[in-house]
Protein backbone atom coordinates (compact mmCIF):
# COMPACT_ATOMS: atom_id res chain seq x y z
CA UNK A 1 0.00 0.00 0.00
CA UNK A 2 1.35 3.08 -1.21
CA UNK A 3 1.79 5.73 1.70
CA UNK A 4 0.96 9.46 1.47
CA UNK A 5 1.48 12.70 3.52
CA UNK A 6 -1.90 12.93 4.21
CA UNK A 7 -1.28 9.23 6.22
CA UNK A 8 1.37 11.18 8.36
CA UNK A 9 0.97 10.78 12.33
CA UNK A 10 3.30 14.46 12.63
CA UNK A 11 5.52 16.40 9.91
CA UNK A 12 8.30 13.81 9.84
CA UNK A 13 6.71 10.50 10.61
CA UNK A 14 7.86 8.26 8.21
CA UNK A 15 6.08 4.98 9.26
CA UNK A 16 2.70 5.68 9.25
CA UNK A 17 2.05 3.33 11.98
CA UNK A 18 2.69 2.78 15.55
CA UNK A 19 4.43 0.10 17.11
CA UNK A 20 1.43 -1.29 19.40
CA UNK A 21 -2.17 -1.07 20.39
CA UNK A 22 -3.46 0.46 24.12
CA UNK A 23 -5.92 -2.74 24.09
CA UNK A 24 -3.79 -3.15 27.66
CA UNK A 25 -5.44 0.28 28.89
CA UNK A 26 -8.85 -0.53 27.48
CA UNK A 27 -10.50 -1.82 30.84
CA UNK A 28 -10.23 0.98 32.72
CA UNK A 29 -11.42 3.67 29.81
CA UNK A 30 -14.19 0.82 29.32
CA UNK A 31 -15.07 1.44 33.12
CA UNK A 32 -15.17 5.03 33.19
CA UNK A 33 -17.27 4.84 30.26
CA UNK A 34 -20.06 2.43 32.20
CA UNK A 35 -20.10 4.93 35.22
CA UNK A 36 -20.49 8.15 33.38
CA UNK A 37 -23.69 6.46 31.91
CA UNK A 38 -24.86 5.37 35.36
CA UNK A 39 -27.78 7.31 36.29
CA UNK A 40 -27.04 9.43 39.35
CA UNK A 41 -23.70 8.83 39.11
CA UNK A 42 -22.40 12.84 38.57
CA UNK A 43 -22.79 14.50 41.76
CA UNK A 44 -24.64 17.61 42.86
CA UNK A 45 -23.20 20.93 43.36
CA UNK A 46 -20.02 21.07 41.40
CA UNK A 47 -19.35 24.95 42.46
CA UNK A 48 -19.25 23.49 45.98
CA UNK A 49 -17.17 20.31 45.21
CA UNK A 50 -14.93 21.93 42.47
CA UNK A 51 -14.60 25.39 41.90
CA UNK A 52 -12.52 26.23 45.12
CA UNK A 53 -10.14 23.62 44.07
CA UNK A 54 -10.11 24.57 40.75
CA UNK A 55 -9.68 28.66 41.99
CA UNK A 56 -6.98 27.70 44.74
CA UNK A 57 -4.66 26.44 42.18
CA UNK A 58 -3.38 29.52 40.77
CA UNK A 59 -1.79 28.04 37.10
CA UNK A 60 0.46 30.40 36.44
CA UNK A 61 -0.97 31.85 32.90
CA UNK A 62 -4.54 31.11 33.12
CA UNK A 63 -6.76 33.44 34.68
CA UNK A 64 -10.50 31.85 35.78
CA UNK A 65 -13.08 33.96 34.64
CA UNK A 66 -16.25 32.15 35.80
CA UNK A 67 -18.02 28.77 36.53
CA UNK A 68 -21.20 28.09 36.02
CA UNK A 69 -23.18 24.68 36.60
CA UNK A 70 -25.56 24.02 33.64
CA UNK A 71 -28.79 21.86 33.76
CA UNK A 72 -27.02 18.68 32.71
CA UNK A 73 -24.53 18.74 36.07
CA UNK A 74 -22.17 19.64 34.34
CA UNK A 75 -19.56 22.45 35.26
CA UNK A 76 -18.77 25.14 32.79
CA UNK A 77 -15.39 26.62 33.28
CA UNK A 78 -14.23 29.34 31.49
CA UNK A 79 -10.64 30.84 31.63
CA UNK A 80 -8.18 32.92 29.79
CA UNK A 81 -4.98 32.20 28.59
CA UNK A 82 -1.96 34.56 27.01
CA UNK A 83 -2.73 35.32 23.55
CA UNK A 84 0.82 34.51 22.43
CA UNK A 85 0.51 30.82 24.03
CA UNK A 86 1.43 28.09 22.24
CA UNK A 87 -1.43 25.05 21.96
CA UNK A 88 1.50 22.95 24.12
CA UNK A 89 1.69 25.94 26.76
CA UNK A 90 -2.32 26.04 26.84
CA UNK A 91 -2.64 22.32 26.69
CA UNK A 92 0.37 22.29 30.07
CA UNK A 93 -1.59 25.25 31.80
CA UNK A 94 -5.10 23.01 31.24
CA UNK A 95 -3.95 20.12 32.22
CA UNK A 96 -2.17 21.62 35.65
CA UNK A 97 -5.56 23.26 36.51
CA UNK A 98 -6.92 19.89 35.75
CA UNK A 99 -5.08 18.02 38.37
CA UNK A 100 -7.17 20.47 40.83
CA UNK A 101 -10.03 18.05 40.73
CA UNK A 102 -8.86 15.01 38.64
CA UNK A 103 -10.16 11.81 40.65
CA UNK A 104 -8.86 7.65 40.03
CA UNK A 105 -10.45 7.73 36.78
CA UNK A 106 -10.39 10.49 34.17
CA UNK A 107 -11.28 11.03 30.35
CA UNK A 108 -10.32 14.10 28.71
CA UNK A 109 -10.89 15.76 25.36
CA UNK A 110 -9.50 18.71 23.87
CA UNK A 111 -11.09 20.15 20.81
CA UNK A 112 -10.97 23.75 18.95
CA UNK A 113 -14.25 25.58 18.71
CA UNK A 114 -13.15 28.84 16.76
CA UNK A 115 -10.55 30.66 19.06
CA UNK A 116 -11.50 28.70 22.13
CA UNK A 117 -9.74 25.78 23.44
CA UNK A 118 -12.00 23.24 24.84
CA UNK A 119 -11.48 20.51 27.21
CA UNK A 120 -14.40 18.34 27.99
CA UNK A 121 -13.57 15.78 31.32
CA UNK A 122 -15.61 13.68 32.87
CA UNK A 123 -13.36 12.38 36.42
CA UNK A 124 -14.41 9.95 38.93
CA UNK A 125 -14.29 7.06 41.68
CA UNK A 126 -14.87 3.70 40.35
CA UNK A 127 -16.33 1.24 42.39
CA UNK A 128 -13.96 0.24 45.41
CA UNK A 129 -11.56 2.91 44.90
CA UNK A 130 -11.40 4.56 48.38
CA UNK A 131 -13.88 5.35 51.41
CA UNK A 132 -16.65 7.07 49.06
CA UNK A 133 -19.05 6.08 47.06
CA UNK A 134 -18.36 5.73 43.57
CA UNK A 135 -19.14 9.22 42.25
CA UNK A 136 -18.22 11.38 39.14
CA UNK A 137 -17.38 15.05 38.01
CA UNK A 138 -18.12 16.30 34.18
CA UNK A 139 -17.16 19.67 33.47
CA UNK A 140 -15.95 21.89 30.11
CA UNK A 141 -12.69 24.01 30.40
CA UNK A 142 -12.68 26.64 28.08
CA UNK A 143 -9.85 28.95 27.64
CA UNK A 144 -10.31 31.76 25.14
CA UNK A 145 -7.20 34.18 24.37
CA UNK A 146 -7.48 37.01 27.09
CA UNK A 147 -7.99 40.44 25.62
CA UNK A 148 -5.14 42.59 24.64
Amino acid sequence: MAHTAARKRWDTDDRFVGVADASAFAAPVQELAKLSRRPGWVTEEPEVHLVPHLRSANVEGLRLVECQTREDGALDVTAEYRPDDSRRDIRRRAWALLGAIAEPAASVREYRDGDAVVFEVVTGIPDGSGPFASHGHSLRLILLPAAT
